[in-house]
Parts: C-alpha cells; structure tokens; sequence
C-alpha cells in the first residue's frame, strides 16, 4: 500500500499497533489471500490507522488519564475544512497494568526497533470511516432520536445545534444514543400523563398516547407541541453528550471520545452538556464490570426517573444494545432508555 519505503528509513520513528495474523483473523481476515483480494483503499486503511508517525510512544509515555490520549495516524482525509487536511486519529490509553488502542487490548508491548516501537494488538483496529451525523441517522433504530434533535435544534444556529456538532469533523464526541422503543415508551409515558391532566378518559388517553407515539413525526406533532417543546427536548439530548469543562474557559463541551474500556472499573459519575448550564448537576451514573481487558457489562443510570418523583438514580438504568461504534468526529453508544436529566 505504499508504506514500505517509510517504514525502512531508519531517519524516521514510528509508533504502530501491529495486529498480527490472530488479529486479522479475529477480524474476519483469516489468510493472505484475503487481503490480496480486497481494494487497495480498505487495506491502506487498516495499515495507515495503525501508524502513527514521527513519535515514539512507548506503554509507559501514554498516561493513564481519562478518557484516553488522542494521536495522529497515517491516514489524512483530505481538506475537510478549507485547506486544512484531516489525520484521523487513533486514541491509546493504560489504566493500571492494562493497555488498549481504542477499545482493543495491546497483547504485546515495547517491541523495540530501530526507527520505532510496536505493539501487538489483539484485534485489528478498524479505522472510523463515517461521521456521527451520518452513522446516527443512517441507523433504522435511531430514527426517533435523528427526530428529537431535529426538535431540539429548532431556533439553534451554527454549533449551537445538535446536528452542526454531529457534523462537524475536528471534534471529540461521546453520545448515547437511546433507540426508538426506548424513545418511543418515554412519549407514550409524557403524552398519556398530558392527557390525564386534560380530564380525557383513561382509555381514550391511552389510545392516543400509542397513536401519537407510534411515529417519530411525533416530535412536529403540533397536539402535543405543549408536551414536546424544543427546550425540554434540548434537555434531554443534551444530557445524553458526555462533556468535561474546557481547561480554558471551564466551559463544559462535548470534547472527550471514551470508549467502554475507558470508563473506570465499578460506578462512577461522568457529566454531559447538561453541565454547560448547570455546573453542579452531578451527571450520569455509570456502572462498568471488566472481565479481563474487556468490558462484559455497561450500564447507564439519569439522576430523574419517570414518572417524576423518584430519588436521585433510582430509575431502571439503561443497557447497551452497541457499544464503541466509532466514527471520525466520535463515538456512540445505543441504549435501550431515554435518560432523564432531572
């Protein structure tokens, strides 16, 4: 694919996470051939993503810091924004004795070499080939998700919108991403409760609850524009951006990729975009059990419950149905509950 020329020059370092032949085939590349068989473009992939020129980085130079250290790799996208060319980047981390590029486990570490230092990984590391606006949208599980930021958007501007963020490639994201049954039992829940505050017999508020419900044109519904309005859905997803305050600025952002195997061992508390207007919301509940270097179970808890009323944390928390599906600007999670800020 080209590289061999720059990997022979003993004037250049390099760091790579090497996936040897286990790798691949833990991949679902079981031989040589395979590969002989593939474009040209999707095995220059695999191998520039495993590259990261012009530094050495050995396991002990990555600090153990969350969620992770971010690195540039081989592979540039070209002028997604004016003139400046994208890297894609590759994000390594260590916690203890453990250490992973993304979320695949490093096997063997330190292999010294003249012009660099390898590490093996256990599985090849995909390189991310979409954006999370188009990963989300194009996700048939996610549609009533795709339509509450739509909602949430309304009277945004620039980066102020959900969907800019989702589309804007130079940025680090996290997003849970609860899917459509998810979705889709929260408003029946919302509009059914509205519709008993409206006096309307139990049985007709249920039948129009699943009615209006049924469909993500909900969210553009406008019998329930009172229920569904654009700041309260704007709450909701916003609380569903993890986000660290700015070093700079202490402004909360939506600037950090974690991965499962990046979130501590046990539970632990990780603030969203929520915080950006209210610093001291304690965030989300999370709750990850490793089993080795991998992560076997992830839950996801929102300090509200519904109904409302509920203690802090008490709600049924929210499984994950994907984990670590990564794109260019991020990466998501689909859960299987809308987490509620408050």
């Amino acid at each position: 694919v080209g590289m061999l020329t720059q990997l022979s020059d003993p004037s250049k370092v390099f760091t790579i996470f090497l996936p040897d032949d286990l790798a691949f085939a833990a991949f679902g590349i079981p031989s040589a051939a395979v590969i002989a068989a593939l474009p040209i473009t999707s095995v220059g992939g695999i191998v520039s993503y495993a590259i990261i020129p012009g530094e050495q980085f050995t396991s002990a130079s990555i600090p153990n810091i969350f969620p992770n250290l971010q690195l540039p790799t081989a592979i540039t996208l070209g002028p997604l924004l004016g003139a400046i060319p994208l890297q894609l980047s590759t994000f390594p981390s260590t916690r203890a004795s453990d250490f992973w590029d993304n979320n695949i486990p490093v096997k063997t570490r330190d292999l010294k070499f003249k012009n660099g230092v390898v590490h093996v990984v256990s599985k090849v590391v995909a390189p991310p080939s979409q954006l999370l606006r188009d990963a989300l949208y194009n996700n048939p599980n996610l549609t009533y998700f795709k339509a509450a930021v739509a909602k949430a958007d309304e009277g945004q501007t620039g980066l102020s919108r959900f969907d800019s963020l989702l589309n804007y490639p130079v940025v680090n994201m996290t997003v849970l991403a609860p899917d459509d049954a998810a979705f889709q039992g929260l408003l029946y829940g919302l509009i059914y409760g509205a519709l008993l505050q409206q006096n309307v017999p139990m049985g007709t508020a249920a039948a129009q609850a699943a009615a209006l419900s049924s469909s993500p044109d909900v969210f553009t519904n406008p019998a329930v524009s009172a229920v569904l309005t654009p700041l309260a859905v704007r709450g909701i997803i916003a609380y569903h951006l993890l986000a660290t305050p700015n070093p700079k600025t202490n402004a909360f952002e939506p600037n950090i990729r974690v991965f499962s195997v990046n979130f501590p061992p046990g539970p632990s508390f990780i603030t969203t975009l929520v915080n950006s207007s209210f610093a001291p919301h304690p965030g989300i509940l999370v709750n990850t059990t490793f089993t080795g270097l991998v992560v076997s179970d992830l839950t996801f808890t929102g300090l509200g419950t519904f109904p409302p009323g509920g203690g802090n944390f008490a709600g049924t928390a929210a499984n994950v149905i994907t984990a670590d599906n990564h794109a260019v600007n991020g990466v998501y999670y689909v859960i299987d509950k809308v987490l509620l800020p408050q």
